[in-house]
């Protein structure tokens, strides 16, 4: 494609899914403009197809926070929009990616592996997250098991971690059924669930001890699932 022709394609799309973040509230307005250079680079480096992985876990992890809202109000663990921040944590790791392809540091093939794994994760910590203080468990802390307020850093439920490997599950059948290989469906699955398992031991070790922020532990998650996820594409 041409360039001109592929930079104005990459806009017109970038326009459009704004418009559909900004309608469904799902963004505030920093985090559309963040999103929507995340949604340019990642166009116009790769494809559609790597675009439509990200929306879906947008629109997933959205539907996920919603899920019994006024019980989540009423704890005071509500978010009803997800700022720069959320997208810069949960995102920038998939646009390294995609950078390391363009500049030729990766293949496009362990680019795109990279890029899934690490969705794959941020999907799965959300699911696990915004789903698992709707659970009537006493939460648990990952490290040493005793029982915890919801909401603790590093706190777990089964419920919770069932979630979240549904979250992942998800993210690789949408895989599956863009790229049309199961090894990422698997792949996905399984460096999701472990990029999820490392947030709660960084919660619970480091964010509890406010060494390091929620942002933090929820990049250097999606950093370990896409890493696990190479890894796992060389052993499959």
């Amino acid at each position: 494609m041409d360039v001109l022709l592929k930079i104005s394609y990459s806009l017109v799309i970038t326009l459009l899914l704004a418009v559909f973040i900004y309608a469904k509230k799902y963004l505030d307005s920093v985090g559309i403009i963040g999103s929507s250079i995340m949604a340019f680079i990642i166009l116009f480096i790769a494809d559609l197809r790597w675009l439509i992985l990200l929306i879906s876990f947008l629109v997933l992890g959205s539907l996920a926070s919603k899920a019994g809202y006024s019980l989540k109000n009423a704890i005071k663990m509500a978010e009803s929009k997800r700022s720069l921040k959320n997208v810069l944590a949960n995102g920038l790791m998939a646009v390294l990616f995609v950078l390391g392809y363009y500049f030729g540091i990766l293949t496009q093939e362990i680019a795109l592996i990279g890029y899934i794994g690490s969705i794959a994760a941020a999907n799965s910590d959300t699911f696990s997250s915004e789903l698992g203080m709707l659970s009537r468990e006493t939460p648990r802390l990952i490290s040493n098991f005793k029982k915890a307020e919801k909401g603790t850093d590093g706190a777990i439920t089964f419920f919770g971690t069932f979630a979240g490997l549904m979250g992942a599950l998800l993210i690789g059948v949408i895989s599956y059924g863009l790229f049309n290989d199961l090894n990422v469906l698997i792949i996905a699955t399984i460096a999701g669930m472990a990029g999820n398992i490392s947030d709660s031991y960084l919660g619970a070790f480091f964010e509890r001890k406010k060494l390091l922020n929620n942002e933090h532990v929820n990049f250097i998650a999606t950093l370990v699932g896409g890493i696990f996820s190479i890894f796992l594409y060389f052993i499959l």
